[in-house]
């Protein structure tokens, strides 16, 4: 994935967010709360656009307050991502 000079950071991945639920909830619920927040919005696995990926972190987050927190952060990331990605392309 593209990394943005200073930023010190990639565009979160799909396992970044799993990963990160998994830190809240355990590694099987993550897999699955996912996995149901993908199908209920009509998508695929793996998810790689950062659009889709803010939509799948919007569903989560309606879920309970600890996938909440874990699709805030996503959420936060991905914008922080795009832009800072915007600022340096122009």
């Amino acid at each position: 994935m593209a990394r943005i000079e200073n930023y010190g950071h990639e565009l979160p991945t799909e396992q970044d967010a799993v990963k990160a639920l998994a830190d809240l909830v355990g590694p099987q619920m993550a897999e699955g709360l996912w996995s149901l927040a993908v199908q209920a919005l009509g998508m695929r696995r793996p998810v790689v656009d950062p659009a889709a990926l803010r939509r799948v972190a919007e569903h989560v987050m309606e879920v309970g307050e600890l996938s909440r927190v874990a699709g805030r952060s996503l959420k936060v990331r991905i914008i922080t991502y795009e832009a800072l990605a915007r600022t340096v392309s122009s």
